[in-house]
């Protein structure tokens, strides 16, 4: 009877482990031109669109150069899982390589779930840690985004989501000032009203590639407290 119990006990713990979310290691395909990756109306399998590495250009094979990236030849990236047209479906927004991080930020593919696959419908641009994502009604969600000019201003971005596109609606330049500034400028409260209204969950992972294979790893969370809305906290 012990050992049947034993046997109920380890066949119950496999069942969970089974449903259990795992890293996703894929054997990499290996390609130059990121472009293929980002076309609007393309439509790519998951297999390719996350398990795609590009080659770093700065790589260094020899390692004579100690100012290029000698440890790892391929470019790393972002993915933001979260549903965009409400079809019970995990969409994505997919980063260009972090190292083009630059002062606004990344550019990031929106891509959509469809049988399996996903078609790309457009692109955003801002800083990891502003992307956040709001429910309008059964057809549209809007995301938002910053990026920043300087360490005080920068701009507020909205990207209507409706049917298949993603349309760059408008944009809005804002004077945030000094971090801890009391009262804080009406450009910080924009971005703490936006924080706390548009809370469609997301969830955010990085990859890690190493040999030719990739693997997502689940990273940051994006904040809500006013006191990490500052463009030096965004990162990304």
């Amino acid at each position: 009877m012990k050992s049947f119990s034993l046997y109920v006990v380890i066949l119950f713990a496999c069942c969970v482990w089974a449903e259990c979310p795992k890293p996703d290691t894929t054997k990499a395909t290996v390609i130059d031109d990121l472009s293929v990756l980002g076309s609007s109306g393309d439509i790519a399998t998951p297999d390719y669109l996350f398990g795609t590495v590009v080659t770093n250009e700065m790589y260094d094979a020899t390692g004579t150069n100690q100012n290029y990236w000698t440890k790892n030849p391929y470019v790393e990236r972002y993915r933001l899982f979260v549903e965009l047209n409400q079809d019970g479906h995990e969409d994505v927004i997919l980063s260009a390589p972090i190292n083009q991080s630059g002062t606004g930020g990344l550019t990031y593919g929106v891509y959509l779930w469809t049988n399996g696959n996903y078609v790309c419908i457009g692109d955003i641009g801002g800083h990891l840690g502003s992307i956040k994502v709001e429910h309008i009604n059964e057809l549209t969600r809007i995301i938002w985004t910053y990026s920043h000019s300087s360490c005080q201003s920068g701009a507020i971005g909205t990207f209507v989501v409706s049917g298949w596109s993603c349309r760059d609606n408008r944009c809005c330049h804002v004077e945030l000032g000094d971090e801890g500034r009391k009262p804080p400028t009406v450009g910080f409260q924009l971005l703490d009203i936006i924080s706390k209204t548009a809370t469609v969950p997301l969830r955010i992972e990085k990859s890690e590639t190493r040999d030719g294979k990739i693997r997502w790893r689940q990273c940051c969370r994006l904040s809500t407290a006013v006191s990490e809305l500052h463009p030096l906290n965004f990162g990304g």
